[in-house]
């Protein structure tokens, strides 16, 4: 769903509209997401899930062609959901989607959803295609979050360590993003690491040390793994914390 900026960043922006970007372009390997961590209310969550599928029905019904997943977070804060869309180009949200409107016009559907939010906020990412791997069919994420205090540090150690998972052709490599823009505390990078269902994280990973003692040995593995710990900020350096796909609440086009 695509809006102005001047609707994303209004103050009444939250009781109008939910500012979604397209998740359905063919466009390069180096796109951006849109991320809006949505909290829910405490005991109003099935009221939430209702008002955001009312939506979705209402925008596949009108021909909606944008779209979008809900992820909600397994651990840490229940009520945390992230909404993520994809898009290409920054001129996106200058484009008018009178479906999204439509729906959003319906006071029934804005209630259904915005009156059972307690806060929203939205970050901006842009994928790496040299770190990342190639994922599909997963229902379940783990982000791994880095504030990075030297930067070009950072950028030559993950080079050299997604390089050596990319000669292995390592199965489950992640998917990186570099945060655009951001508050003090939001991350500088993060990695997204998938899994088909509950029982794949059960399943026993090399992973990317496991790799890279493979390629260069212990002693160099120990070595690139203090290196990249000096990296980051020594406050809130690294944390992860794992999603869940909500399918009902979300949207995909049907393809032509």
């Amino acid at each position: 769903m695509k809006h102005t900026t001047k609707t994303l960043i209004a103050a009444s922006a939250l009781a109008c509209s939910l500012p979604l970007a397209a998740d359905n372009h063919e466009g390069g390997d180096d796109y951006m997401l849109a991320i809006h961590h949505v909290h829910v209310k405490v005991g109003d969550m099935p009221a939430f899930r209702e008002g955001m599928k009312a939506y979705v029905e209402c925008y596949a019904e009108n021909g909606g062609e944008d779209g979008f997943s809900v992820w909600q977070a397994l651990d840490g804060d229940r009520t945390g959901f992230h909404i993520v869309g994809r898009f290409d180009a920054w001129a996106e949200f200058g484009e008018e989607d009178p479906t999204d409107e439509k729906c959003w016009g319906n006071d029934e559907i804005r209630k259904g959803v915005f009156d059972h939010m307690s806060s929203w906020e939205t970050m901006y990412a842009k994928r790496m295609p040299a770190w990342s791997g190639d994922a599909s069919n997963y229902s379940i994420v783990k982000l791994h979050n880095f504030r990075v205090d030297e930067g070009s540090d950072f950028r030559a150690l993950v080079g050299e360590i997604t390089g050596y998972m990319s000669e292995a052709e390592y199965a489950h490599q992640g998917t990186w993003y570099d945060v655009q823009g951001g508050r003090y505390w939001d991350p500088d990078y993060f990695v997204v690491e998938h899994f088909e269902n509950f029982a794949a994280m059960d399943a026993d990973r090399q992973g990317a040390y496991g790799v890279v003692r493979e390629a260069v040995g212990e002693e160099r593995a120990d070595q690139l793994w203090e290196d990249f710990g000096d990296t980051l900020e020594e406050e809130g350096g690294y944390w992860s914390f794992t999603l869940v796909r909500q399918g009902e609440m979300g949207y995909e086009p049907e393809e032509d």
